[in-house]
């Protein structure tokens, strides 16, 4: 979340459509990843080009590298996709903690936990926060194991843990991904504020981020990218386009094309730059 408001950004299922080669694919989807949590993106949302859809492994890689390193091995068997997720850039964000010591535990702190066993008929159940041994999760609700949750530690003499929900969480807890058929339809029916990205949108001055960031904070904020071989333009209709804001975050560039996510960091950066000093 850039500043208060809930912040998307949007890519085609063609975003890895110029390489074959999955090592390169895993590390362009892992830039977008490290683009969203750098700049607190709340939703990566993929929507359809029926020109190349890859929506499955662009998913499947965010998902992944969102997760926090200790419950990959329980929420991702071995697949093929995943073969190169080790070069995958680290988030380090705060659900990513680096500390897997019950000594280093707080009282208030959130962790990320699945839920590994159910405590017998009473209400409850056992959840790996990624220290040495799992923790009593209190609760009068019912979760099945394998199931991911937000806990909060709240007792460290026993050791025991309570749900939470993500809204109770005061900092930036990672992103959601989600997969769209028809960005069109999207558009139309969304309350938020939308800026397309493209070459032909007017240039992102001072004045013109100011009033997108002042929007955006009371409507929420959705980022549209288009493909690399196609512009937001093709996936919209011209009634569809009226909606939107247009933008060109990289004025003058000086190559002649723009990768994706060199987009959504410079687009992002300006964005959270504006937002910083509107306050």
């Amino acid at each position: 979340m850039i500043g208060g408001s809930e912040t998307s950004i949007l890519i085609p299922s063609s975003t890895t459509m110029e390489s074959r080669d999955l090592r390169i694919r895993t590390l362009k989807v892992g830039m977008i990843a490290r683009a969203a949590a750098v700049f607190r993106v709340d939703r990566i949302v993929i929507y359809r080009d029926a020109e190349f859809d890859d929506s499955r492994f662009i998913s499947r890689i965010l998902q992944y590298a969102e997760t926090p390193q200790y419950l990959r091995k329980r929420l991702f068997p071995r697949m093929e996709e995943l073969r190169y997720v080790g070069i995958l850039p680290p988030l380090r964000t705060p659900h990513h903690p680096t500390s897997s010591k019950v000594s280093t535990l707080k009282v208030g702190e959130f962790r990320v936990g699945l839920v590994v066993d159910e405590v017998g008929s009473d209400n409850g159940a056992w959840v790996d926060i990624g220290v040495e041994c799992p923790l009593p999760l209190k609760t009068a609700q019912r979760f099945r194991p394998g199931q991911r949750l937000n806990v909060r530690v709240f007792s460290l003499k026993p050791l025991a843990a309570e749900p939470v929900d993500r809204s109770e969480i005061p900092h930036y807890w990672g992103y959601e991904t989600e997969v769209i058929p028809n960005l069109d339809e999207h558009v139309r029916s969304t309350e938020k504020l939308v800026v397309a990205t493209s070459r032909q949108g007017k240039p992102a001055d001072p004045d013109l981020l100011a009033r997108i960031v002042r929007v955006g904070q009371d409507r929420g904020l959705e980022l549209v990218y288009g493909s690399p071989a196609r512009g937001v333009d093709a996936f919209l209709s011209s009634e569809t386009m009226e909606r939107c804001c247009m933008i060109n975050t990289i004025p003058h560039q000086g190559t002649e094309t723009v990768r994706l996510e060199e987009a959504i960091f410079a687009t992002l950066s300006q964005v959270n730059l504006m937002r910083s000093l509107e306050g």
